[in-house]
């Protein structure tokens, strides 16, 4: 099977190559650090397999998937991400594969034998057929800028564990290595950092007012001026949220106001 392997993280680049090498019936035949190139090497390599990273530079993986044409060689794709559980869930119901990093050996030798089925049983007609059903199905999940997002964070019950979708949260909030997810009166810790999670959020729906906070913009009630050239935001629980002074212009952008002389 000849692959091509498509990732801008040159360690995630390296790793995905060594592990295919140790599989026999596998030729890694290109290697892409982003989407444009990736969506030149299939056309002119013509593979049997393609691994695609969803976040990278130039093009998404998606919007790979979404430039090919009926004209081209349509390959087996497999996806490599960090989704979430309900994203996820559209790849299964598409019947196009995924990884979740960091990518066991045993996974990607699942996956490959599964692509290796897939190719034998079906047509290149039925190969784009699906991958444009996922992408159709994920256009809900993507955001303006075209990049995917997550749409539910996991939280901790007394019972377990739970979804709670992102549009829900009020306010994000550093606490060391965890953030308190605010959510109308509840507060759900979590691990992670505010910049973490601001990169895994639509920029659109949350916007980073201070070190210590994302904001969900449609909580965003008011803004009040305080002395010194300082902001706050008022949420619609009545929670006051500071504006840092580096945060003062974007936060603005986003929540589309303006500066008052």
């Amino acid at each position: 099977m000849r692959v091509i392997v498509a990732d801008d993280e040159p360690l995630a680049l390296g790793k995905m190559q060594s592990s295919l090498a140790c599989i026999p019936s596998v030729e890694v035949v290109g290697t892409a650090r982003n989407g444009v190139e990736a969506l030149a090497m299939i056309r002119s390599l013509k593979p049997d397999l393609v691994i695609l990273d969803i976040e990278m530079p130039g093009r998404t993986g998606l919007s790979v998937i979404e430039n090919l044409r009926i004209g081209d060689a349509i390959p087996e794709v497999i996806f490599s991400t960090a989704f979430s559980h309900y994203a996820v869930k559209a790849f299964e119901v598409n019947a196009v594969d995924y990884l979740t990093k960091p990518v066991s050996f045993e996974r990607l030798r699942d996956a490959i034998r599964n692509a290796e089925e897939k190719l034998a049983a079906r047509t290149a007609n039925q190969r784009f057929a699906e991958l444009q059903a996922l992408i159709a199905t994920l256009q809900a999940e993507i955001g303006s800028d075209g990049h995917v997002y997550e749409q539910e964070l996991w939280i901790r019950r007394k019972d377990g564990l739970e979804r709670l979708p992102v549009k829900s949260i009020d306010l994000i909030e550093a606490q060391g290595d965890y953030v308190n997810l605010h959510v109308g009166d509840e507060m759900h810790l979590i691990r992670g950092t505010v910049s973490s999670l601001e990169t895994r959020l639509d920029p659109s729906m949350f916007v980073r007012s201070h070190r210590s906070f994302l904001v969900n913009t449609s909580r965003v009630r008011g803004i009040r001026r305080k002395t010194g050239g300082r902001m706050e935001l008022t949420l619609s629980t009545g929670r006051l949220v500071a504006v840092g002074p580096t945060y003062v212009e974007n936060t603005l952008k986003v929540v589309n106001a303006k500066r008052w002389r």
